[in-house]
């Protein structure tokens, strides 16, 4: 991850590095997810289907017998996947498998319809705009032939693509891919941080694999930090022993609300373990992927009950929050929504450790302290992130074992050994 300082945006006594098309971006970016209703739904019957499965939302006036508006997303394997949509009444959700691949649903396809027998809109909690709802593919399910007819309608002879609202994202869950491809390069990271919505629903996010699943060995699952990409992992990808461990990374927009962020990367853990059901995994982050992988450990460790997460390796994380966050949150035009969170004081800085790991997870804490200060910054730093903050009280009590590196914040990543350090607690 570069300096935050310049990732963010703050430069001497201004946000001067940063132009004036990004907050404008940002800006759009806001609007769709601040006045938006997220609907996210766990789809199961999955397993053995060969044939694509597509998710469909329609705002569906049943009365007038019309569809309003439609989105479509193509499901991977972990049947997770979610809508952004502008309304909240009239939100109906589905799915259909497409065995015979001529893009249309057919009785006896697998389907999918929230209601059952008789469909029903998605309810939103009072003061709610994000919903849960839960499914199963069978072909015992039929898609109603009123939104059948509504649907043939409404696309009439025009392409799916010219009329969806393209809101939809998945969540992929253990897809084998080269992380140097051009989808994951770091100039990703930034798009991530700036237009975090579209980056979701342009390339969805998740939990990727370098290589296909082995219960031989132990998998070790990377987060990155702000503005950060796979690329970031490069050198520990090339230097962990393959032998013993499989190497595993989280893709997700890091200008989202940690929050989020953090119930995906548990929801994609969760999912693999149904699959696979190994007995061991390990969770290594850097920088605010410090902050993502600590809730995700307390989500799934103490909230869900399980007892797989066995060790927790943080490098250079703003356990006590970023001085630059915070000038952003206060300065900028417009702001990132994890900017709020990384914020010293905020909400989620102050429950992130109310929760204490230790006697169930271990959790090792390394700290570099190679920096010349900036703005707004304490002497004692790594050049992006403040001592202070990486060695923050509450981290220390909750930690196993706490390592300093005469590094900055982006070359502990490529220490020799820094990785032997994470290798060898991670063989313990």
């Amino acid at each position: 991850m570069k300096s935050l300082i310049c990732r963010l945006g703050l430069l001497g006594l201004g946000l001067l590095s940063v132009s004036c098309a990004n907050f404008r971006k940002l800006g759009r970016e806001l609007r769709v997810v601040d006045q938006g209703y997220t609907v996210v739904c766990r789809l199961d019957g999955m397993a053995g289907e060969s044939g694509p499965v597509r998710g469909v939302v329609a705002e569906w006036d049943r009365a007038a017998g019309r569809i309003v508006s439609c989105d479509v997303v193509e499901i991977g394997a972990s049947g997770l996947y979610a809508f952004v949509i502008d309304r909240p009444e009239n939100c109906y959700v589905m799915a259909h498998a497409d065995r015979n691949g001529n893009g249309r649903y057919e009785v006896g396809e697998l389907a999918w319809v929230h209601g059952g027998a008789e469909p029903a809109p998605v309810v939103f909690p009072a003061g709610a705009k994000r919903v849960e709802v839960r499914g199963r593919l069978s072909t015992s399910t039929r898609l109603p032939a009123e939104v059948l007819e509504a649907a043939r309608e409404f696309f009439g002879k025009r392409e799916v693509e010219e009329v969806i609202t393209g809101r939809g994202a998945t969540l992929a869950v253990g897809e084998v891919v080269d992380p140097g491809a051009e989808r994951f390069q770091s100039t990703a990271g930034e798009e991530g941080l700036w237009t975090p919505a579209a980056f979701a629903f342009r390339g969805g996010l998740g939990i990727y694999f370098l290589e296909d699943y082995d219960p031989a060995k132990v998998p070790v699952l990377f987060v990155y930090g702000a503005a950060g990409s796979p690329q970031d992992w490069e050198t520990f990808f090339r230097r962990i022993d393959r032998r013993r461990f499989q190497p595993w990374f989280y893709y997700y927009p890091s200008g989202g609300r940690l929050e989020k962020s953090a119930a995906a990367l548990n929801d994609g853990i969760e999912a693999l373990h149904g699959r696979y059901g190994f007995r061991r995994l390990h969770v290594v982050a850097h920088s605010m992927g410090g902050l993502v992988a600590r809730r995700a450990v307390e989500m799934n460790v103490i909230e869900d009950g399980h007892g797989y997460i066995n060790r927790l390796v943080t490098i250079s994380s703003p356990f006590g929050g970023h001085e630059s966050a915070e000038m952003g949150v206060k300065m900028a035009p417009s702001v990132v929504p994890s900017w709020r969170d990384m914020a010293g004081g905020s909400g989620y800085l102050r429950n992130l450790f109310r929760k204490p790991l230790k006697g169930r997870v271990d959790h090792h804490l390394l700290f570099g302290f190679r920096g010349s200060g900036g703005y707004g910054m304490p002497k004692s730093n790594d050049g992006t992130v403040s001592v202070a903050s990486q060695l923050r009280p509450e981290a220390q009590q909750d930690a196993a074992g706490i390592y300093g590196f005469d590094e900055d914040h982006m070359s502990i990543l490529s220490n020799r050994e820094v990785v032997e350090l994470v290798e060898r607690v991670l063989s313990e």
